[in-house]
């Protein structure tokens, strides 16, 4: 029974890995071969099974384009760890250039909010990637 299943996946994948490579173009696969040919899409087939075109997404690596939402996100993630310990001290009076980058990376305008709940959102944080995840929780 094992062996049906397992067959039955390697004959439907591909099917599956030919559909998918209409549709992103990209990945590690791609990479491997460009061939649009059965023996080519089965191998980026394959190969996008162990590096999915979603990591070359979401980083803009391996002939991807990167996701707008990625793109954004990364930013401000990387706005709020290098700035960690100054926007800690900035939150606790709610104004200060550091709010202000925080502000417009992040697009979370009621820092009087952040201020008022300092307690369960910035404080508890240990480091830029705690804050920026308490941030993006609060911020929506």
């Amino acid at each position: 029974m094992r062996s049906i299943i397992i067959g039955a996946i390697l004959l439907a994948f591909p099917l599956v890995s030919q559909a998918k490579d209409t549709m992103d173009g990209c990945g590690l696969g791609w990479e491997v071969t460009d061939s649009e040919t059965m023996i080519g899409t089965t191998t980026r087939g394959t190969t996008n099974m162990f590096v999915p075109p979603a990591f070359g997404m979401t980083t803009g690596t391996i002939g991807c384009k990167q996701l707008s939402f990625a793109a954004n996100e990364q930013e401000a993630a990387n706005y709020v760890i290098n700035n960690y310990s100054n926007l800690k001290q900035e939150l606790a009076s709610g104004e200060g250039e550091y709010v202000e980058g925080l502000t417009e990376v992040m697009g979370c305008k009621n820092t009087a909010r952040i201020q008022s709940q300092y307690r369960t959102v910035v404080a508890p944080a240990q480091n830029g990637v705690e804050l920026y995840k308490n941030l993006k929780d609060f911020c929506g």
